[in-house]
């Protein structure tokens, strides 16, 4: 088979997998405008400020993965049950410009917050899940090409 065609398929199957987890994004926030009505822009801060949270315990305090995965689910339950009391309660039946300027504006409210809590350098987690690239897959898949082949590089996760 030619190199171009079998890099073709290799950079097919990994932008599949990088999709699928655009995907999920995407489902997440159509599931929450159906749900609510609100376009809601701060679902991105959310999910940092549950990353963040997850790294702070298991990193600052030392808290197993096993522990600090349903401790950052208690807590980011708890902070969208007192956005909801504190913000979104008081927007009801507003102009949809409203709802949408008040998930902006709480967008950068969370990002300023996080940023003074956790500060803004690079932090790393270490969950256990595989990085990088599947060996297996490269060495099983050698014999397709020529010489110029070595096989297919495929992440194991993106």
């Amino acid at each position: 088979m030619p190199t171009e065609f079998l890099y073709g398929v290799e950079v097919v199957l990994n932008g599949l997998m990088a999709g699928v987890l655009y995907a999920l994004v995407a489902l997440g926030f159509v599931l929450i405008f159906k749900a609510s009505g609100i376009f809601n822009f701060a679902q991105g801060v959310m999910a940092l400020f549950a990353g963040m949270f997850l790294t702070g315990f298991m990193n600052k305090f030392g808290v197993p993965v096993i522990i600090a995965i349903p401790l950052t689910v208690a807590v980011m339950v708890g902070l969208a049950f007192a956005i909801e009391y504190l913000v979104l309660r008081h927007l009801v039946n507003q102009e949809p410009i409203i709802l949408f300027m008040a998930t902006i504006g709480l967008a950068y409210f969370l990002e300023g917050v996080g940023d003074l809590m956790w500060g803004s350098d690079i932090k790393t987690l270490d969950v256990g899940l595989p990085q990088g690239a599947s060996f297996w897959i490269e060495e099983n898949t050698a014999f397709l090409g020529n010489e110029d082949f070595f096989g297919f590089f495929i992440d194991q996760l993106d």
